[in-house]
């Protein structure tokens, strides 16, 4: 279990890019945009073998929101501002987690 705190803000910060990238790829229609997701999501989930997630509360909504986010974009008729807003959301997500945990630095 890692307990460092400097190693879990360096990969939150590396996941906002990654979370970002889900708008171009949605936007584009890439047919991909399921399976980035999808491997995003794994990683995600995995992440609580390696670290101690002390804002479980984030961390969920940001699970939930992702999860959402994938059912979202293979819809037919899915709706741009919705998923352009629940990206932004998961990255303020990701932001106060670790402006939290810089403080318990």
């Amino acid at each position: 279990m890692i307990k460092d705190n400097s190693k879990l803000i360096m990969y939150l910060n590396a996941s906002i890019s990654g979370i970002f990238k889900i708008l171009p790829l949605y936007e584009e229609k890439n047919v991909g945009v399921e399976v980035y997701i999808d491997s995003l999501l794994f990683t995600l989930y995995s992440i609580d073998k390696a670290i101690e997630i002390q804002h479980s509360h984030d961390f969920i909504t940001l699970l939930a929101t992702l999860e959402s986010i994938k059912l979202e974009v293979v819809k037919e008729d899915s709706k741009q501002p919705v998923i352009k807003r629940e990206i932004f959301k998961c990255i303020n997500i990701v932001k106060n987690m670790v402006s939290r945990l810089e403080r318990e630095l």
